[in-house]
């Protein structure tokens, strides 16, 4: 900062910024020597030289940074090194065979051929905290020599070995073909198909032709995103006005289950994440559930980005008690406090009163239904008549929900976990639990659950 202080315009403005560049560590002694650096400067390559991605894949005497070189080729460039090759049945026979096996084997070398040399690249940050710090005794000798793609690391190149390696990782036309599948999974949830295997699956020709549109429309992004000068941006923009984001319903629900295999993965429809759904609620009702945080996020399906780093993308049963749990409780909350308020001030139910009855052909029958209409797009963001088909079965659940508690001859008053407030809620004619019901109903539904 004393650097360049004197740069900026104003000191107290946030979003006065001075590009800064940081200088090489020069000052440090003992196991983390000096830093070498031609330019004086830190040799910064990204994400990949960051203490965070280097801190989140450690190294060990065993592992040599081969963690750090398989989670690039995945990150970066899209290839599993794990499946470049079967796996060793007997080690034991080839370790006993060979010397060195991952130089001699034949059967390690197909991997760590691929592997090592870009796992010696990261040798200088051999300190399991992510920072500068290179072996003490010197980097392996018995291990495939730096470099990346048959092409070794220059000897004087070797203080920037990560940005060497960044600069060819740009000019790899996986990368951006990598980045663009990156982009999908942001917008979609879901990871780009991989290539189908199995011949015998019965679904494997209509897999395959879902997997080569697909990978076609990768290229067709990447090339635009190169066009672009690697603005991120543009891999948005494509992926937004395709087919594959936009499309929404099918012409015909009569199709072959090869076709349905087919357009499997076309679309957007995906489970909301855990923090998207609480987002969500106070979208709609103004305040968050509140419970889909810590353990019950991890519950259902969400993350730590710790030991927890891939999302659940299907529902489990835990996660589907987890639904009913949030939409009878999220109902409970908010429709009695929502009749307590005036009308204008109301969020689900700005033009009935709870002692709007069905039953009434006429004007009462009429406004219920458009506030089932208002409910369908507040909720679910849909926009359907007074006529549709799923407004008269939303309908249908009321007008059972009141007939039966008359029935029954329910008692007037709210439970008491769904009053408005401290006070009981008067509910003769049982309406307002009958609301209660309809927004539990539509809280369970996939358009709301989903997206």
């Amino acid at each position: 900062f004393e650097e360049i202080a004197r740069e900026f315009h104003d000191l107290e403005d946030p979003f006065d910024f001075i590009p800064a560049r940081l200088p090489a560590l020069t000052s440090r002694q003992g196991p983390r020597a000096a830093q070498p650096s031609e330019d004086g400067r830190y040799p910064h390559a990204g994400v990949l030289s960051s203490f965070q991605y280097l801190r989140r894949y450690p190294t060990t005497e065993t592992n040599r940074n081969r963690l750090r070189a398989r989670m690039y080729y995945l990150q970066f460039l899209g290839v599993d090194v794990l499946e470049l090759a079967a796996r060793v049945k007997d080690a034991a026979a080839v370790t006993a065979r060979f010397e060195t096996p991952t130089t001699q084997a034949s059967e390690c070398v197909v991997c760590h051929r691929t592997l090592d040399p870009v796992a010696g690249i990261f040798q200088d940050f051999y300190d399991i905290d992510g920072v500068y710090g290179p072996r003490k005794d010197g980097w392996y000798k018995d291990i495939f020599p730096a470099g990346f793609e048959g092409e070794d690391l220059p000897p004087e190149q070797k203080w920037r070995a990560i940005p060497w390696l960044a600069e060819r990782t740009v000019k790899d036309p996986r990368f951006a073909n990598t980045m663009v599948e990156h982009v999908y999974y942001i917008l979609t949830g879901r990871k780009a198909l991989p290539a189908p295997k199995a011949l015998d699956d019965p679904m494997y020709e209509a897999k395959r032709v879902a997997y080569e549109a697909q990978h076609a429309e990768v290229e067709r992004i990447a090339a635009k995103f190169v066009e672009a000068k690697y603005n991120l941006k543009e891999a948005f923009q494509q992926w937004v006005a395709s087919p594959f984001y936009r499309a929404e319903t099918l012409e015909t629900t009569e199709l072959t289950p090869q076709r349905r295999a087919e357009l499997a993965d076309i679309g957007i429809a995906h489970m909301l994440t855990p923090e998207q759904l609480e987002r969500k609620i106070n979208a709609v009702f103004g305040k968050r559930w509140g419970r889909l945080t810590q353990d019950y996020a991890l519950l259902y399906g969400g993350i730590d980005a710790k030991e927890v780093t891939e999302r659940a993308a299907d529902p489990s049963g835990a996660m589907g008690a987890m639904q009913r749990t949030m939409a009878a409780d999220v109902a409970c909350k908010n429709v009695a406090l929502d009749f307590s308020r005036e009308p204008e001030q109301r969020r689900l139910f700005p033009a009935i009163e709870p002692d709007v009855l069905p039953g009434d052909l006429g004007e009462a029958d009429q406004r219920i239904r458009q506030t089932i209409v208002h409910l369908h797009e507040l909720v679910l963001g849909r926009y359907d008549s007074p006529s549709d088909p799923e407004v008269e079965r939303t309908y249908q659940l009321f007008a059972g929900v009141v007939g039966e508690a008359r029935e029954r001859k329910a008692g007037p008053d709210e439970l008491y976990d769904c009053r408005a407030g401290k006070s009981s809620t008067p509910d003769p004619t049982y309406t307002v639990r009958a609301w209660r019901s309809v927004v539990t109903y539509l809280l369970r539904q996939r358009d709301f659950l989903y997206e």
